[in-house]
């Protein structure tokens, strides 16, 4: 019988192989998972309110979008007030946005598709349009996004080429003034990938850095959200957003009517804020149809006809407002807007999420786990009473996202948001400068 041979390797030793091994397959699975996440700027999750406007208009009017609220308010004999006890929204924010100096849109989506009537002259207007508002407007903290026709129009690959191209020759800027573009009607991974292409090629002959031009999808059909995590997957490189579109999606799928919280409109949303956040990119809200417009509009108007017009407008006023609630509640990060007021009244519900009081004490408690952490403690207790909760590095991550997003929405001195950690230095200096 052959003799074992003697060895004088430990236990440990000969489990050094296998460690090295298992550290180098644990690398690749973090640079595999790494790859399944969009690395997305911090300003780019500034966009609870996309303000989509026409290309054929004047869609510079959009980017300062809170700009007209206070004369609307004033023109249909409402006040701050009014709308609170209307709709509920706190009194304090919606004065701090009509009587505040930033009037910027978070996010303003230049539209050349389902805006635009499908003649040549008008499509025409609609790209010269998009052309003078990314190279003439000032957009300031706004995030410029254009969106051109879809796949089955045969407008959809010049509206991007003749608009890319002509903005390159006139932008004065040194930066390239389209932050990204809107996809709209999107339904097969293929699909995606090409748009994909199509932007790598316009990078690279335009001299952009790779991935530089976002992108952003709308999810209007049963296909698209059948097909959700491939078109994710399709599009990580460069995605800044998934959409949610119900009005197309309600004809899709056959709904007697277009209804906000529908169930399975809101299985959509589920199912749209679960792969945006696998994604680390915002949620987006569909727009609330019902405008806060006038039901009469002549010159002479009876003390009736006012009436009637202040009624229809706080009703429109508080349905966007339950809406974007709804919204936030299920998780979305931001909703379309197609009107000033609307905006006011999307802007209050996520400033409402985000009080000062509740950033302030969000502060508080990551500095105190962060001071248990250094005493060793790791988890603990925070709060008092009733309000107690067990804190971890789970809920402190949830924390410190939250902070993220309000230092995205200028709510948080980004000094201070970095002192704790919650945003990069690189990111600092972009907020700063």
């Amino acid at each position: 019988m052959a003799s074992i041979p003697h060895t004088t390797k430990t236990p440990a030793d000969r489990l050094q192989e296998i460690r090295e091994i298992a550290e180098s397959a644990r690398l690749g699975l973090l640079r595999q998972r790494d790859s399944l996440s969009a690395d997305l700027p911090l300003r780019f999750w500034n966009q609870q309110a996309h303000f989509t406007t026409p290309a054929s208009g004047t869609p510079e009017k959009a980017i300062r979008g809170l700009a007209p609220v206070a004369g609307l308010i004033d023109k249909f004999g409402l006040s701050p007030e009014a709308i609170t006890e209307h709709t509920g929204a706190p009194l304090a924010i919606l004065k701090s946005i009509v009587e505040g100096a930033d009037k910027h849109s978070p996010f303003v989506m230049v539209d050349v598709e389902d805006a635009v009537a499908l003649t040549p002259e008008t499509i025409q207007k609609a790209r010269e349009g998009a052309v003078r508002c990314f190279t003439e407007a000032e957009w300031g903290t706004t995030l410029p996004f254009y969106r051109p026709a879809g796949l089955r129009l045969d407008t959809c690959v010049e509206d991007i080429t003749s608009v890319f191209g002509r903005v390159a020759e006139r932008s004065q800027s040194k930066n390239f003034p389209i932050a990204g573009i809107v996809w709209p009607k999107s339904e097969h991974p293929d699909e995606i990938a090409w748009v994909c292409e199509t932007l790598a090629g316009i990078e690279k002959r335009l001299g952009l850095v790779e991935n530089s031009i976002r992108l952003e999808f709308l999810v209007e059909s049963g296909h698209a959200l059948a097909q959700l995590p491939l078109l994710v997957k399709a599009s990580i490189g460069r995605l800044a957003g998934i959409i949610w579109g119900i009005a197309d999606y309600s004809a899709d799928t056959n709904l007697p009517v277009i209804r906000n919280d529908h169930p399975l409109c809101d299985w959509a949303r589920f199912e749209i804020v679960n792969l945006a956040g696998a994604a680390n990119v915002p949620a987006i809200d569909c727009m609330t149809l019902n405008y806060p417009t006038p039901i009469h509009r002549n010159a002479d108007l009876s003390a009736q006809q006012k009436d009637d017009n202040r009624r229809k407008i706080l009703g429109a006023l508080k349905e966007v407002y339950d809406d974007a609630r709804h919204g936030i509640a299920l998780g979305m990060s931001g909703k379309w807007v197609g009107h000033p007021l609307q905006l006011l009244m999307v802007v209050a519900a996520y400033r409402e999420t985000l009080p000062a009081a509740q950033i302030e004490k969000d502060i508080r408690e990551i500095e105190s786990y962060s001071a248990s952490v250094r005493a060793g403690t790791g988890a603990t207790v925070m709060g008092e009473g009733a309000g107690a909760y067990m804190a971890d590095r789970a809920t402190d991550r949830h924390l410190r996202a939250r902070l993220r997003r309000a230092t995205a929405w200028r709510r948080i001195d980004p000094a201070r948001a970095r002192a704790l950690g919650v945003i990069s230095e690189a990111e600092l200096r972009e907020l700063q400068g």
